[in-house]
């Protein structure tokens, strides 16, 4: 597996990608509705909170922090990619593996309620115990990662050949 390819090509020792730029949009535009929406109940023709209707306010204040949740995470998750290796960075959580810790990759497709399909790309970890880094094809990856990702032993594939009795 050696360095990573992109190494070669770039000459860049770290990158970065961020989620999809029309993903942060919507986020913000979600966020911006929210809150005017908020806004315009607070401010509307009754005055004063007796008549007001409280699930109403409620609704409104869950959705703006529903939006405000999202547009966080949005804006903040990211996957590097280094010399060292990958990690995914969210606002809850960093999951990082070493180059030498990295066995392979996976893809994984899940069936949503509503028949749509999301793929997630996975980096699979030597040691069971250290974590998987998975994330789905949102973010803004560029050839250069395509290149590093294409580049680690496919696991998908080696099972298939075993399952066929060929050598992986």
């Amino acid at each position: 597996m050696g360095s990573f390819g992109y190494q070669k090509t770039t000459g860049r020792s770290r990158r970065v990608y961020r989620l999809n730029a029309w993903i942060r949009v919507a986020a913000a535009a979600f966020l911006l509705f929210s809150l005017l929406g908020l806004l315009g109940l607070l401010w509307s023709q009754h005055e004063g909170l007796q008549n007001r209707n409280p699930a109403e306010m409620v609704e409104w204040a869950a959705l703006v922090i529903f939006a405000a949740g999202w547009t966080i995470y949005v804006f903040a998750a990211v996957v590097v990619l280094s010399n060292e290796g990958i990690e995914k960075r969210t606002p809850l959580k960093t999951n990082g593996l070493r180059t030498l810790e990295i066995r392979g990759r996976r893809e994984e497709v899940h069936r949503n309620f509503d028949g749509s399909y999301i793929r997630y790309l996975k980096v699979m970890p030597r040691d069971p115990l250290l974590p998987v880094i998975r994330f789905q094809k949102f973010y803004a990856f560029d050839a250069a990662f395509y290149a590093w990702y294409d580049d680690l032993p496919d696991l998908d594939e080696n099972d298939r050949a075993r399952a066929a009795g060929r050598e992986p």
